[in-house]
């Protein structure tokens, strides 16, 4: 992905520097972040969370048209048109904002989950998961020796997608980061039940931040479990472009807000998910993406 790209030459150059160093927030929540998906395409196949898959019912030719559609439509194209369905049910919503680099990766994998979700109506039936890659999710979760981590991160960097999406170089840190990777494993804080997989990857996305910026493990879990969403916050958005925001109108730009938002947004209509897909579909076919969404810049506190 490109949100992946355009981190690395900033991150290394930061991880360069020696000596303690203060909590840089918006590189621990960029590390974060990028383990948070890394670790989820390990288990899922998706770099994101997966929503619910919609129900039946659509014609086959229905199905088949909206696939097209989906499939020629930009994660631009994507965002604007669920935002303006949103606003098209009464939900307020500022259509002219562009969309952070978070908010365009939400749009890129709900459009891509989308057409695999129509692709498997026709089949009818849905696989969450390759077997193999939740195996390796798993071993990788319970290994508690250097052997069994090499290991799992072995199998993890030559899974075709991990390639094909650049994130061949996490199995790598996690091996580099071994002793750190495994003492938080232990640390009495780590999930180990067996409804804690998610909590278990946003544990490890976080620690393994820390890791890589210079701090503890314990100590980066803590701080991002503990950050501010509201205003003081360090993501807080007050200005679009040189435009002062309202009050009213300031937000938390975080990723974890930004895919938030944005999944808020879609299930308002998927409870009537044929109904709202065609009125999506439709409503698509007018939408055009404003050329300043190429350009925006957003300005915190």
């Amino acid at each position: 992905m490109a949100i992946v790209g355009i981190l690395w030459h900033e991150l290394f150059c930061l991880m360069g520097k020696r000596g303690p160093k203060p909590a840089n927030m918006g590189l621990l929540s960029t590390w974060e972040f990028e383990f948070f998906k890394a670790f989820h395409l390990l288990r899922d196949g998706t770099q994101l969370p997966m929503k619910q898959d919609p129900p039946t019912g659509l014609t086959k030719a229905e199905t088949r048209t909206f696939i097209e559609q989906l499939r020629r439509m930009s994660p631009n194209e994507y965002l604007l048109t669920t935002r303006r369905l949103a606003v098209y049910f009464g939900e307020r919503g500022d259509l002219r904002r562009p969309p952070n680099p978070v908010e365009r990766l939400w749009a890129e994998e709900q459009r891509d989950q989308e057409i695999r979700s129509l692709q498997n109506m026709q089949r009818s039936y849905f696989i969450l998961a390759a077997a193999a890659r939740r195996k390796i999710w798993a071993d990788l979760s319970r290994a508690d020796t250097y052997a069994a981590l090499r290991k799992a991160c072995g199998r993890w960097a030559r899974l075709p997608d991990v390639r094909r999406t650049g994130l061949t170089p996490f199995p790598g840190h996690v091996l580099e980061n071994a002793a750190q990777f495994l003492a938080m494993k232990r640390n009495k804080r780590f999930p180990r039940s067996s409804y804690g997989d998610d909590s278990r990857i946003e544990y490890l996305a976080r620690g393994m931040a820390g890791a890589l910026c210079g701090l503890s493990p314990m100590t980066a879990i803590e701080r991002l479990r503990n950050m501010k969403h509201a205003a003081g916050g360090p993501f807080w958005i007050t200005n679009y472009g040189n435009r002062p925001l309202a009050e009213n109108e300031r937000y938390c730009g975080c990723w974890r807000c930004s895919i938030r938002k944005s999944d808020e947004r879609s299930k308002m209509w998927q409870k009537w998910y044929e109904n709202g897909l065609k009125a999506f579909m439709e409503m698509a076919r007018t939408t055009k993406v404003p050329t300043e969404w190429k350009t925006a810049h957003f300005k915190s506190q």
